[in-house]
């Protein structure tokens, strides 16, 4: 398996997987003018990352690139069992991080730059709502799914490492106790490591 990746894009968090899977893979590094380049946006549309490649061809968009790959590695034990209640929740939270909490994150960021106070106010709020919900969901539990770290976890804790970039994170003593846990974990150095190196 290839992965075309950009550091500090959401290509890390296919990165961050095949770290945790130990599973062998390929890496091509790419810059901004490649990802506009024609030979990238036939493997992506718009240009973007991650996009991986197999002998089947190519899959991007990094949610369905993540559970694709932990598919590929039942042993793992990142994804519960097909049509279990917990592969279930692993469905939600992963979708809630991208739809609910993701989009607040980047109107947040987006408000900063513009300098538009009001802006910035209403995605924190947005965004403060939908943290509640995760919050909630880890009181007195170490991941969000069963006792062990999912595909789950490594969706939802990306997500929540980038608002705490942003500011968004104060006053979330659960959430912040949870990404000191998870931003430890060797593979997710390791992941990191090789963004930095590349930066």
């Amino acid at each position: 398996m290839r992965l075309y990746h950009v550091p500090n894009t959401r290509s890390t968090r296919v990165l961050w997987l095949l770290e945790e899977l130990g599973a062998p893979y390929d890496l091509t590094l790419m810059t901004a003018e490649e990802r506009r380049g024609e030979e990238h946006v036939g493997r992506h549309p718009l240009g973007r990352v991650p996009v991986i490649e197999d002998d089947d061809g190519f899959v991007f968009e990094s949610l369905a690139i993540l559970l694709h790959i932990a598919d590929q590695h039942p042993e793992a034990g990142l994804i519960p069992p097909l049509g279990s209640h917990d592969r279930a929740l692993v469905y939600q939270w992963s979708v809630f991080a991208m739809t609910e909490l993701e989009p607040a994150v980047l109107e947040a960021f987006s408000a900063r730059r513009a300098e538009d106070d009001e802006r910035l106010a209403a995605a924190a709020s947005r965004f403060a709502e939908r943290a509640a919900v995760v919050e909630s969901a880890l009181e007195g539990r170490e991941y969000l799914v069963g006792d062990d770290f999912t595909v789950a976890d490594l969706v939802c804790a990306s997500v929540l490492m980038f608002a705490r970039r942003a500011e968004l994170t104060e006053g979330l003593p659960v959430i912040g106790a949870y990404l000191e846990r998870i931003e430890v974990r060797p593979a997710r150095q390791r992941a990191m490591a090789v963004g930095t190196a590349a930066a």
